[in-house]
């Protein structure tokens, strides 16, 4: 079964009502959503949540665990220096997630800003031990960076090193279709790239995947989105991502620019669903 839904709001008054009415609307099966603002500690209870509300009118035609949560952007576990504020931080998302049965939280691995990729490696290692140890339940993704800037995890080996270091069932990955780009891994070269996710025995730790475009070429490190078919990727290679069995039943989330002001996703969903 193809999963594919898209970032929405989560916004008062409605708040999960809302995401997932939105959801429907574009033809959707599955969601995205940030428990508040991406760049702000800001958080409602979530008893606000209007999570009862869901149970009674939508558990059964978007079921909790297609519902994403993404970790907002103030969280960095790679850096020594916000390491406390992160990993708190985090527990505290998590715990609210688990209030709305979420499965999956996807997180930026982080940056290594003033320090270097190996403190940052080791630095993300022992946070997401700690975060682990005072939660449960959800799995963290971590996902797949364009490279821009100081980020790590830009490459499989660097993801692979953490995930198999840590050994625990609630790491697994995010695969970002414009940030791997960017990256330099020529998805365009379908059965080739697909091959090294298997050879490298990555395509079973993928649990989420974004699905964008890219405004720019091969290995360029930017990390701008583009709208579905209109970068450098293009709508032949994002289809055959999600019609790919191997990917069946991995929720698949668009996070394409809106445009002048609308929402693209239900023509773009529309669109990658017609074979």
């Amino acid at each position: 079964m193809i999963k594919i839904g898209s970032h929405v709001s989560f916004k008062k008054p409605n708040y999960l009502i809302g995401a997932i009415e939105e959801s429907i609307q574009n033809g959707a099966n599955s969601a995205m959503i940030y428990l508040g603002p991406p760049q702000s500690s800001f958080r409602v209870k979530p008893s606000e949540y209007k999570f009862k509300e869901y149970l009674e009118n939508y558990k059964n035609i978007i079921k909790s665990e297609d519902i994403i949560v993404h970790a907002p952007y103030i969280i960095n576990l790679a850096n020594p220096d916000k390491k406390e504020f992160s990993t708190n931080f985090l527990i505290e998302e998590i715990n609210r997630a688990n209030y709305i049965g979420i499965k999956y939280l996807v997180l930026h691995p982080g940056a290594y800003t003033k320090y270097n990729k190996e403190t940052a490696l080791k630095t993300l290692i022992e946070s997401l031990n700690f975060v682990i140890s005072k939660t449960e339940n959800v799995i963290i993704c971590l996902e797949t960076m364009a490279g821009k800037g100081t980020e790590i995890c830009t490459n499989f080996e660097d993801i692979l090193f953490v995930i198999n270091s840590i050994n625990s069932k609630r790491i697994a990955i995010c695969l970002d279709t414009c940030h791997i780009w960017d990256a330099g891994y020529n998805i365009k070269k379908y059965e080739q790239f697909k091959k090294e996710l298997i050879d490298k025995k990555i395509i079973d730790k993928i649990k989420v995947i974004h699905l964008n475009d890219s405004l720019n070429d091969l290995d360029s490190h930017k990390d701008r989105h583009a709208n579905i078919d209109k970068g450098f990727i293009g709508l032949e290679t994002l289809k055959k991502i999600v019609h790919d069995k191997d990917f069946d039943n991995i929720p698949i989330i668009l996070e394409t620019p809106y445009i002048e002001g609308i929402s693209p996703y239900k023509d773009e969903i529309k669109l990658l669903l017609n074979k």
